[in-house]
């Protein structure tokens, strides 16, 4: 598995085997940040430090003002639709976005400091 498909399915940045999450549905808003203790493959700890993810809200921003620039200049170069009512779009596009770029943050943040071991598990 290779790493951008490991860091959008969420999988352990260690073995790329295992789940970070214990629910892999964003949209399930109960279990949104639950992820597991440790890796069920590696044994991995998944929170290296006491406010490790904090971190994963820059990411966050980071994934959602990309988001806004792209689907701004897509609609405001491509179709007719006045520039307020693109703004309505966009946000509601940012609000049915936003869980699962939430999780995909924490994934990014994770893959940052932890490398890929290729050992068999």
């Amino acid at each position: 598995m290779n790493f951008f498909r490991s860091v959008f399915q969420l999988k352990c940045p260690n073995c790329r085997i295992g789940s970070l999450f214990i629910n892999q549905n964003p949209y399930k808003l109960r279990d949104l940040n639950k992820m597991h203790e440790r890796c069920s493959k590696c044994d991995l700890k998944f929170s290296l430090e006491p406010g490790f993810y904090q971190g994963a809200a820059y990411v966050s921003y980071g994934f959602q003002v990309l988001n806004s620039l792209i689907v701004f200049n897509l609609l405001f170069w491509f179709t007719s639709i006045h520039w307020k009512n693109i703004i309505y779009f966009i946000l509601g596009f940012i609000i049915v976005l936003t869980p699962y770029i939430v999780v995909v943050s924490r994934s990014v943040w994770i893959h940052m400091f932890v490398s890929y071991k290729s050992k068999k598990f």
